[in-house]
């Protein structure tokens, strides 16, 4: 039987070859009214804050970094998880963020379910109190989610190049037409090959609590190993 490390390994495969019309049809979701809404706020280094959070005006506040990664992040109302994706096509990072995403979700909210001991709760995100893969609950779950881009109803949590600091890049998306999204003053993101352009797309995934609680991760996951 593989180990945990190779099946969560796995979970990537396939993803470089992604159809990029494929990978466009899971980055554009519409929006249902209810969803929530979030704004981009300084934080508090004094506090030990990153330099930017997400608030949801809720309590929740998710932050801008590294740190936002294999966190299941939760509201009153929701459960939220943070993907990135790099490559040189523009679609397919966006593909792998939400994949990323989404695998974070499930991975997360089945330990949680079922071996909350092994989770510690720090700032409103559930997180492994020992980083290793040996700890996670495997299998699969239908989850009745969403990509989910929170900022002014824009396409991305965050856009940039390989060089962007932290997890939050320059903020493209909307416009006009041809616009397309940007890197600040940088001018139009690739949407073909670059050798020496990577681009770096990041993005949330979101299930509604009303559509699923930990009972429901309970009766409907496919465990293979806890």
């Amino acid at each position: 039987m593989e180990n945990r490390r190779t099946i969560i390994a796995s979970l990537g495969v396939g993803i470089a070859g992604m159809a990029a019309a494929r990978a466009a049809d899971a980055v554009f979701p519409h929006l249902n009214d209810d969803s929530p809404k979030a704004t981009v706020v300084k934080g508090d280094p004094a506090k030990g804050e990153p330099a930017m959070l997400l608030d949801f005006g809720d309590g929740l506040r998710v932050p801008c970094d590294k740190s936002a990664f294999l966190t299941l992040f939760e509201s009153k109302t929701f459960w939220l998880t943070v993907g990135a994706g790099r490559s040189s096509y523009l679609q397919r990072a966006q593909g792998e963020a939400v994949l990323y995403a989404l695998g974070a979700m499930k991975l997360l909210l089945m330990t949680l379910a079922f071996t909350p001991e092994r989770l510690v709760n720090l700032n409103g995100g559930w997180r492994l109190k020992v980083q290793d893969t040996n700890n996670y609950v495997l299998g699969d779950i239908q989850l009745p989610g969403k990509p989910y881009w929170p900022i002014n109803d824009s396409q991305f949590t965050g856009v940039g190049d390989a060089n962007s600091p932290g997890l939050i890049g320059p903020i493209g998306g909307g416009g006009g037409a041809g616009t397309g999204p940007t890197r600040g003053n940088a001018g139009p993101l690739p949407t073909g090959p670059n050798l020496e352009l990577m681009v770096d797309a990041f993005t949330s995934y979101i299930v509604m609590k009303k559509d699923c609680d930990l009972d429901y991760v309970r009766s409907r996951a496919q465990i293979l190993l806890r």
